[in-house]
């Protein structure tokens, strides 16, 4: 007689709103039949407010939390699950959150599969956390089977917190979109001097860099254009973006997009050339947008920040940048990359062979898998 597959409690948002923490959740539960022989089922912990929102104390959040653990309470109660996958939370308010859903799985006997999406997370604990918050986290992340990182770059965040065989890589992956796409379609006739922009429209991402480069990279380029795709709540940045555009005239270069999925997502991603994402989020992980970026075939120009120098090779698949990169450094970059047509060609190929070879979505489930196993024995 066959056992029983494993119970695993998936605990986390989906979209709406868009970041890569939902995105990652809404593909590992849109896909169940990657993570077999378990069994997995889900509590949303969505808060379909702005992304603004994440991590901060006020009455709705705090009666969401509450509502979530009863919620993940009756869950363990009416059936038993083997595992709680958590995505660990780098502030102090989602953390003692995500804390109290570690220990309701463990005083239901489920072992705990944490995993940190990006890559701040040290210097948060080490430089910005209170001492008491150290305790509390320090004793929360020993009560984990397993805690998965993006990248082998970020094995170190957990040095000296938990044992070092309990810390496993499981690097991001993205559905392809473009199997069907011919090479000529992905690979050799894209719109030429069109640059992408694809995540969330905040500072620290990047696009008002690429917004205020354009002027310098149009003197090389006059036909440039910027496609920028995403949504924020970055209001003063937005404001200056658009003063920008009006005074240096750009308004015939820059075309946002709003947020793109599916298929729109797919037709926005053979709209260019280059994808750009000079970014330097603090809690930048491996963002989706440019494993997806990879996987249309488009060499990436980024910064070396978080998990993204392991992801892209510079000079082989991109171009990778100082985190404090300026927008004249990235206009140059930009302004380098289109001029050599024969080398942007061979990144394309590169990009689109490093994402089939590392990034497909039924490869990091597969990692995911194997995490979930070792927690289990």
């Amino acid at each position: 007689m066959n056992a029983a597959p494993l119970r695993v409690l998936i605990i986390g948002p989906t979209p709406p709103p868009f970041h890569g923490v939902a995105t990652f959740i809404r593909d590992v539960l849109e896909t169940p039949q990657h993570f077999e022989p378990f069994l997995l089922n889900s509590l949303d912990t969505s808060d379909r407010r702005d992304a603004s929102n994440l991590g901060r104390w006020d009455a709705a959040n705090i009666s969401l939390g509450f509502s979530n653990l009863a919620d993940m309470v009756s869950r363990l109660r009416r059936q038993e699950h083997a595992l709680v996958y958590i995505p660990i939370s780098q502030n102090i308010p989602a953390f003692l959150r995500d804390a109290l859903f570690v220990l309701q799985a463990r005083c239901f006997g489920a072992r705990v599969v944490l995993h940190l999406h990006g890559g701040h997370f040290r210097t948060f604990f080490d430089h910005e956390a209170p001492g008491w918050f150290r305790v509390v986290a320090r004793w929360i992340l020993n009560q984990a089977a397993a805690v998965a990182v993006l990248s082998s770059d970020f094995k170190p965040i957990f040095e000296g917190l938990i044992p070092s065989e309990r810390i496993h890589v499981v690097e991001n992956g993205v559905s392809d979109l473009f199997s069907n796409c011919s090479d000529d379609v992905l690979l050799h006739n894209r719109p030429p001097h069109t640059l992408l922009y694809m995540s969330t429209i905040s500072r620290e991402k990047g696009f008002l860099d690429l917004i205020r480069a354009l002027p310098r990279i149009r003197e090389s380029l006059p036909s440039i254009r910027l496609r920028i795709a995403g949504s924020g709540t970055d209001i003063d940045a937005l404001a200056e973006a658009h003063k920008v555009i009006n005074r240096e005239n750009l308004r015939d270069a820059v075309d946002f997009v709003g947020n793109v999925d599916g298929l729109a997502k797919r037709d926005f991603l053979l709209s260019g050339s280059l994808f750009c994402l000079p970014t330097r989020y603090r809690y930048e992980g491996q963002p989706l947008a440019i494993l997806e970026a990879m996987s249309a075939g488009l060499p990436v120009l980024s910064t070396r920040h978080g998990a993204i120098a392991s992801t892209i090779q510079d000079g082989v698949t991109g171009r990778l940048l100082a985190p404090d990169a300026t927008p004249e450094e990235i206009a140059d970059a930009v302004c380098a990359m289109l001029a050599d047509p024969e080398n942007l060609r061979a990144q394309r190929i590169a990009a689109r062979t490093r994402y089939l070879d590392l990034f497909t979505l039924e490869q990091c489930h597969r990692r995911l898998t194997r995490v979930f196993n070792i927690a289990t024995k």
